[in-house]
């Protein structure tokens, strides 16, 4: 099996900190992206979004007048709180970059 690319594992960590703040679109995922610095287009963000469904990450729920909002589900928040915690232990073991 493949190892997921950084980029990859970033954009699910993004996407579902987003969700789990607030149920969202696929346009404001996007732009919700773009305020943090990651230029995504509707394209880059399908396949990471049907990864996570497909993991059951996410749900997706047709809401007329938005389109497809997706939602984080509890298997969602376990990936998002070890995806979390390693991000801690990083911050705790690497040294503190000399300013």
């Amino acid at each position: 099996m493949k190892s997921p690319s950084l980029e990859k594992i970033v954009s699910r960590l993004y996407i579902l900190k987003i969700v789990q703040a607030r149920p969202s679109t696929v346009f404001n995922l996007m732009e919700r992206l773009r305020e943090r610095g990651i230029d995504k287009n509707i394209r880059a963000l399908r396949p990471v979004l049907r990864s996570l469904m497909m993991a059951r990450a996410i749900t997706a729920e047709l809401v007329e007048g938005n389109g497809r909002v997706y939602t984080i589900t509890d298997q969602g928040r376990a990936e998002l709180d070890a995806y979390m915690s390693h991000l801690a232990v990083l911050k705790d073991e690497l040294p503190a970059s000399a300013e």
